[in-house]
């Protein structure tokens, strides 16, 4: 089932070896950690994890120098790539184990076979060997359910008794297995076993329990019963079988299979072309055995709500009315009496198909003949409910593009065209653009017979001109897609067929406001029209908020009707200046801070007004939802995507604004670009900045905030101009500009290492914010007094700052980027002696992903790897802290990130104390004083002391047994410039170190010069 090395413990315990055969590992231990890796899957298990699995009581004196021998012995002879590195331990690349666990119905068969003997017989007896055996016990009980229903419902029942037999014996209390049995037995003609199956299953419950058996398996039997002495299938009457297996509907049918019986009225609910008369018809196949009569009507024919009921009549083999020719004779009964006579006299499931463009009159009859016929059953298909008491709705939802649909698109193309070349992820691709409709699905792959995949893939921009033909015995209206969206369509009001185009403006669903915005009226009743037609879908986006989405199909065809009519250029105004105003209404919530209802509905619409960007972004409107979601972004500390729409924010701003409003939109778009491509160092961040200048230059710029912003630190003529505006606008009236202005101050000063003056400005803004409901900017605060409390060493008060912080982000129900604060939390936790809790929050941060791109990736991979390399240094566990060390130095993060220098420094103390010879840290001292040097050179007044600060430190603890005066003065500049004592390695060797006066303006030139002295130049020299 695939060709990766995979590690065998379905049966004795195998691992494939490096001639790529599979061979049994040598010795009891090796064997057991197999085991354990298996049982752990893809997340691998830690090395603290692994000593319990291995040794439960008496673990070695040094478990995870054990667990690496362990793990040396076994990659000595493993395939190349079994066994893989986590930052915390060790996991497989793959075990049968998985491979069982994960397989889906299709290939159940196939992963039984992966079953070598009994898992666990060649381990002791233990807690690890039970646990093998439970969940090889559990995954091999379901793929024997799911191998034995798939063969059942394939019609091979006699395949499936065997395995639903093993099924019955691995679990004997079971009630559904022990009904997929008898259903075997009977399907394969053999009732007498069946009803055994029942009776023994009886005994077992009655024994083992003192209980009764289920009352459908009671029900299952009682018909089994009269099967024997009745038919085995009731008469079918317009029920065709089908020639193709039906895909991806085993949860839809059996839960019809369930539904139908257990309600007198039940309707099959889905927009055209989901496969409902297919269902209806497999449906109905399926509960023939119980009912005496089966009877298909197609409405499909019906021209008007008068034929409904002559077409029923007609079905079911009622006679037609006849007129009487003399008075003598008696009247024959009309049809409608006649209809409920012929269905009265059997135990009769009426289905009704197609049930959309006669709906009312489907309705009344049914209603009609349910109250008359005590003993009949309704099935109907709709592309809206009957809305008649009791009925019972079932809405197939479309096919899953990368399972059912691209399974479906692949059986139907090889069978159009045998060899032909597929690529599964175009094809998931397709089927994804298709919405996972079976029929669209069909008509695709049948078009495989005359073009490759790629060519269909580049045709279905068109798809209503592409997908047409497919089966020649399927109704016309299933004939081409187009007509499939025509038919429901033209079931539709005036009114709500002109709403549906109009609404196929909106990219990725819409809210009912935004609704009524387009449609320029109050538009309830029609979105009621379209969801009861299935063109539209209502679920919650969030509590108490509906949002409405069109199938892609259905939107496509809206586009294509308003281009047709020439409609297309209104309706997209009207979206733009819905556009316009929702930007413009939302804006204040995120400016205050971040309302939790403004970011919600920002985050809902995301999708929507991007694709109005893309479109064009030089307009009002794309301007308006530029300046939001870019604010959104950098609220959440999503600094991609802002970088991402940096060429449109380019565009945007080469337009006059053409509003007051739309100055200061432009402004703030650009100036959160620029901040981000200033960061990033990208080239567009000159043109960003010229736009930006011309903009607030400008005698109309307007007031407030982000003009202030980019007036006096963006364009700021230099670093000390900008910094010196902020003391001003420290004092400024408008708060929201003084609260930043002090965050900024505060973030400079404790660049400077000046760190009592951070924390002044800091304690100044968090009463700011609090007064003002400046949220965003008083959690930022917050989270900066907890990391500057604990670079200090007050590890205590940190915690509890960071601690309160997070619980109110978590308050708000605000998604954002926290892994600052996860951090720090974990960092404290470690300082204070709580090992455990520290190394499962790096843990926790190291499964963690962010949203800031590939250089934030890397960045975050540093903090967590060496926060648990900090956690292994502090347990003494020298071999595993040392090999975490070098784990931390090989990610490949951005030369000048300062989580990787805090990293380095920290490594090579950690090295030092861990007993690392000084000629073997020659090397990383040179590439660490090198580093720090050119970072100097680079930030020059910018400098940013702590993290330059705790890299001296680093530096001085590699250079002490070689110079311990010249370690000394890397030292005292260290602790000058605040290296920070949150770094357990790193304050250590702070220890004694008392802090000192930051080294002031000069202090990237001091830095400079002590790395380029001859001692600190020289260092430890290599063996």
């Amino acid at each position: 089932m695939t060709d990766r090395p995979l590690v065998r413990v379905l049966g004795p315990v195998r691992c494939t070896d490096r001639a790529g055969g599979d061979s049994a590992p040598a010795g009891a231990m090796p064997r057991r950690l197999l085991v354990a890796l298996a049982l752990a899957g893809p997340e691998g298990r830690s090395v603290t994890g692994l000593t319990d699995d291995l040794w439960s009581e008496e673990p070695p004196r040094n478990p995870r120098a054990a667990i690496q021998m362990l793990v040396s012995r076994l990659r000595a002879s493993a395939a190349e790539g079994l066994l893989e590195s986590t930052p915390t331990g060790y996991r497989v690349a793959g075990s049968d184990l998985a491979l069982a666990e994960a397989a889906g119905a299709a290939d159940a068969e196939a992963a039984l076979a992966l079953w070598t003997g009994e898992p666990g017989a060649d381990l002791e007896p233990d807690a690890l060997a039970d646990d093998l055996v439970v969940r090889a016990a559990r995954a091999r009980s379901r793929l024997l359910r799911l191998a034995g229903r798939r063969l059942l419902d394939d019609g091979r029942a006699a395949d499936a008794l065997p395995l639903l037999e093993r099924l019955v014996e691995a679990a004997p209390l079971d009630g559904a297995a022990t009904a997929l049995l008898m259903r075997a037995a009977a399907d394969d003609g053999r009732v007498d076993a069946a009803l055994a199956a029942f009776a023994a299953h009886r005994e077992r419950l009655a024994d083992a329990l003192g209980a009764d058996p289920e009352p459908d398996l009671v029900r299952l039997n009682a018909e089994l019963l009269r099967a024997q002495a009745a038919p085995a299938t009731g008469e079918l009457v317009g029920v065709r079988a089908a020639t193709t297996p039906l895909l991806g509907r085993e949860a839809d049918l059996a839960r019809l299979e369930a539904t139908v019986p257990a309600h007198r009225l039940t309707s099959i609910v889905g927009t055209g072309g989901l496969g409902k008369t297919r269902l209806a018809h497999e449906t109905a196949l399926r509960l023939a055995d119980r009912y005496e009569r089966v009877v298909f009507t197609e409405l499909a024919g019906a021209q008007g709500d008068g034929d409904v009921e002559l077409v029923v009549g007609a079905a079911v083999g009622a006679r037609p009315v006849q007129r009487a020719r003399r008075l003598a004779e008696a009247l024959p009964p009309d049809l409608p009496t006649r209809t409920r006579e012929v269905l009265g006299a059997r135990r009769t499931l009426l289905v009704l198909d197609n049930c959309e463009h006669v709906v009312d009159a489907a309705a009344a009859l049914a209603a009609d003949l349910l109250g008359a016929v005590p003993g009949l059953t309704v099935l109907t298909t709709s592309r809206v409910p009957l809305l008649l008491p009791g009925e019972a709705v079932v809405a197939p939802r479309p096919l899953a593009a990368a399972t059912d649909a691209a399974a479906l698109f692949v059986e139907r193309a090889t069978a159009a065209r045998p060899g032909v070349a597929l690529d599964r992820e175009l094809v998931e691709r397709i089927c994804s653009r298709l919405d996972g409709l079976p029929l669209a699905i069909e008509l695709a792959a049948a078009r495989l017979r005359s073009m490759a995949l790629p060519e269909l893939d580049a045709r279905l921009a068109d798809r209503f001109a592409v997908l047409v033909g497919g089966d020649r015995t399927a109704p016309d209206r299933h004939r081409t897609l187009l007509a499939v969206i025509e038919w429901s369509r033209r079931l539709l009001s005036p009114a709500a067929a002109e709403a549906l185009a109009a609404l196929a403006v909106f990219p990725d669903g819409f809210t009912a406001s935004a609704a009524d915005a387009v449609l320029q009226t109050d538009a309830a009743e029609l979105l009621t029209e379209l969801v009861d037609q299935s063109l539209l879908t209502v679920a919650e986006a969030r509590p108490g908020r509906s949002r409405y989405r069109m199938l892609e199909t259905v939107r496509e065809y809206g586009l294509r009707e308003l281009r047709d009519s020439g409609r297309l250029a209104d309706a997209l105004a009207r979206f733009d200046a819905w556009a316009l105003r929702f930007a413009r209404a939302t804006s204040p919530g995120l400016l205050a801070g971040i309302d939790p209802r403004a970011a919600g509905a920002v985050a809902e619409e995301e999708e929507t007004l991007l694709a109005l960007v893309r479109r064009d972004a030089r307009t009002e409107a794309a301007v308006a939802a530029l300046a939001l979601l870019a604010e959104s972004w950098l609220y959440r500390g999503e600094f991609e995507p802002i970088a991402g729409v940096l060429p449109a924010l380019l565009e945007a701003g080469r337009v006059p604004p053409a509003s007051p409003e739309a100055v200061s939109e432009t402004i703030r778009a650009l100036a959160i670009g620029t901040s981000v491509a200033l960061i990033a160092s990208s080239p567009e961040a000159v043109r960003a900045l010229a736009l930006l200048r011309r903009l607030v230059r400008h005698g109309d710029a307007p007031p407030g905030f982000w003009t202030v912003f980019a007036r006096e630190l963006l364009l700021a003529p230099g670093f000390t101009a900008g910094v010196g505006a902020l003391d001003a606008l420290a004092a400024d009236p408008d708060p929201l500009v003084a609260a930043f202005a002090l965050t900024m101050r505060s973030q400079l000063a404790e660049n400077a290492g000046r760190l009592d003056a951070a924390l002044v400005d800091l304690a100044a803004m968090d009463a700011l914010t609090t007064r003002h409901g400046y949220t965003w900017l008083r959690y930022l605060g917050r989270i900066n007094i907890a990391s500057l409390r604990s670079q200090r060493g007050e590890h205590a008060a940190a915690l509890a700052v960071a601690l309160r912080t997070r619980r109110e982000i978590e308050e708000l129900g605000v998604e954002t980027d926290v892994r600052q604060l996860e951090w720090l939390v974990a960092a404290c936790r470690l300082s204070i002696g709580e090992v455990d809790e520290a190394e499962r929050g790096f843990e926790r941060l190291a499964g963690s992903r962010g949203r800031g791109g590939a250089e934030d990736e890397a960045d975050n991979r540093v903090l967590a790897a060496a926060g648990l390399a900090e956690v292994a240094t502090v347990r003494r566990d020298a071999p595993l802290a040392l090999a975490r060390w070098d784990e931390v130095l090989a990610i490949q993060a951005r030369s000048g990130s300062p989580w990787r220098l805090l990293a380095a420094g920290g490594a090579l103390a950690a090295q030092v104390e861990l007993g690392v010879p000084a000629a073997s840290l020659a090397r990383p001292y040179r590439r660490l004083r090198t580093r720090l040097i050119a970072v100097a050179r680079l930030q020059n007044a910018r400098i940013d002391a702590p993290v330059t600060g705790s890299g001296l430190v680093g530096l001085a603890a590699a250079l002490r047994p070689v110079d311990a005066e010249a370690a000394q003065e890397l030292l005292r500049l260290g602790a000058a410039l605040a290296a920070r004592r949150d770094l357990p390695s790193v304050a250590r060797v702070l220890a004694g170190i008392a802090p000192a006066e930051p080294p002031g303006p000069d202090a990237a030139a001091r830095v400079i010069a002590l790395l380029r002295s001859p001692a600190v130049r020289r260092g430890p020299a290599e063996d």
